[in-house]
């Protein structure tokens, strides 16, 4: 074998190698008890220091300037603590194996110790900058490891109740051990997971898997450290815990051997809009109450599970009012972009005005109520190009922006002011005869005969050459109203231009 792959994989061979001998020597025989305490929290302050080694170089591969490098900094000084109180478990194993503490690991300097790093491990990973997240999101966050810590703190004061020798009472030291224990461990899982989750962590797998799944094994050690001890088998405390703490060193060394940060995962999975854990929360928490009620009645340890699920569904009901009010915002961004989208479609964005698709479409509505006529407009303007030639488009557009105000003002409200393209405008007018679309047309070509004011100060003259036609009862075919109406504004601009002419489709 190469010997630099054999120096990459001696490390995590040795914590494996150790771990699993260990573990067979823990469950196979309690002889020699004193001597497997110490020996279980040696190995574990081994690993926690070799941690605490492996994520301090890892950061020293980044540049100081990386957010990265504020993880993996805080790991190291997180794993330092961890380690400092794995060496005071050592000391408490020696002075007094077969103490309580010495047994599960709950000492007071170890408990101290993880809760320390823990903490300051989450709060440096709840402050890690998450592209995209608003912050109606980092509260679904929070309110997701209140969850998370409400479960943990249920299941560990009921596992702490049942093994109290009284259970009307449990000592304040109980509670401390169950929240400084199992739930700052499982809260530090948590947030480690959904930060590998969120595709832009600071770590590879070998943390964003293991690193969780190992603090959850410790987190079961500690909770079930008491229960394991009366009956009589420690070897399973001594083995969870050398196994997590093995399992967070090669984590971290892994992350140490990569000579890199982690890697975003782009496109791996795809973000939902909700998220299982509140609810897997809260029926395990449920589960427990069940279980509960049909193994121990309606004693403490029921009020316990009762305490613990009225907690968490009081979170779940927020989390959920907090989704209800997201999802109202957007629907409501949802219905103003489709208005949008259908302004787009239907509106000509120079003028303001409908454009061809609308007019046709508000054509169609008319001619569909049989007893009312319909009068049309087409209006083509005269001498524009000289407009664009002499002036420039921007004057053009102001001319025809002007052309369509007083359009506007010839119609009613009622009426439809289109603009078909170019300088071709349209009016449809529901409800119109003969003498009233002859009105509109004279209205629209004195109108559109006045001088534009330029922006530089001079005037453009147009003029307008407007044909109309009116469908009676007979006829309601809007693409021969159409061609009637174009063939008399061609018969307008024959005449001489700035004129009108209308014609009636039988």
């Amino acid at each position: 074998m190469n010997p630099q792959l054999r120096a990459g994989t001696a490390v995590p061979a040795a914590a494996a190698v150790v771990a699993v001998v260990l573990a067979c020597w823990f469950n196979v025989t309690t002889a020699g008890l004193r001597f497997q305490v110490v020996c279980c929290w040696l190995a574990v302050a081994v690993f926690a220091s070799s941690m605490s080694y492996f994520a301090f170089r890892a950061s020293r591969q980044m540049d100081p300037s990386n957010q990265q490098r504020r993880f993996w900094s805080a790991l190291a000084i997180a794993a330092a603590v961890f380690g400092a109180g794995e060496w005071a478990q050592v000391v408490t194993a020696i002075v007094s194996p077969l103490s309580l503490p010495a047994l599960t690991g709950t000492g007071p300097a170890r408990t101290t110790a993880l809760a320390l790093g823990c903490l300051g491990l989450t709060a440096v990973v709840l402050s890690y900058p998450i592209p995209h997240r608003s912050a109606r999101e980092r509260i679904c966050y929070l309110l997701d490891l209140a969850t998370v810590v409400i479960a943990a703190g249920t299941y560990g004061v009921y596992w702490s109740v049942t093994s109290a020798s009284d259970q009307q009472t449990i000592m304040a030291d109980d509670l401390a051990t169950v929240i400084a224990g199992p739930v700052v461990a499982i809260m530090t899982a948590f947030t480690i997971g959904r930060l590998y989750l969120s595709n832009v962590a600071p770590f590879n797998w070998h943390i964003g898997v293991i690193g969780p799944f190992a603090a959850v094994v410790e987190a079961i050690a500690r909770a079930l450290g008491p229960n394991l001890v009366a009956a009589g088998r420690p070897g399973v405390i001594f083995t969870m815990t050398v196994a997590s703490h093995a399992l967070l060193m090669t984590a971290a060394w892994g992350q140490y051997r990569s000579g890199s940060a982690g890697k975003q995962r782009h496109g791996t999975s795809r973000k939902r809009s909700f998220s299982m854990l509140p609810y897997g929360a809260l029926w395990l928490t449920f589960a427990l109450l069940v279980v509960s009620l049909v193994v121990r009645g309606s004693g403490p340890c029921t009020w316990t599970a009762v305490a613990g699920l009225a907690a968490i569904t009081g979170v779940v009901v927020a989390r959920q009012l907090i989704s209800f009010v997201s999802n109202e915002e957007l629907l409501v961004e949802r219905d103003a972009l489709a208005a949008r989208l259908h302004t787009m479609a239907f509106t000509d964005n120079l003028t303001g005005l409908a454009n061809r698709a609308q007019f046709l479409d508000r054509l169609d509505d008319a001619l569909g109520d049989l007893d009312t006529p319909v009068g049309v407009l087409l209006i083509d303007l005269d001498d524009f190009k000289p407009v664009n030639d002499t002036h420039g488009h921007a004057a053009g557009d102001a001319v025809l922006v002007q052309s369509a105000e007083r359009l506007r003002g010839c119609v009613g409200p009622a009426d439809v002011v289109a603009r078909l393209g170019g300088d071709e405008f349209a009016v449809l007018i529901a409800r119109c005869g003969a003498d009233d679309l002859a009105a509109v047309a004279d209205r629209v070509v004195r109108a559109l005969d006045q001088p534009c004011p330029l922006a530089d100060g001079a005037e453009a003259r147009v003029r307008a050459s407007v044909g109309g036609a009116v469908s009676l009862d007979a006829s309601r075919d809007a693409l021969a109203l159409l061609h009637t109406a174009d063939q008399a504004m061609y018969e307008a601009k024959c005449a001489g231009k700035g004129a009108f002419r209308l014609a009636a489709v039988a």
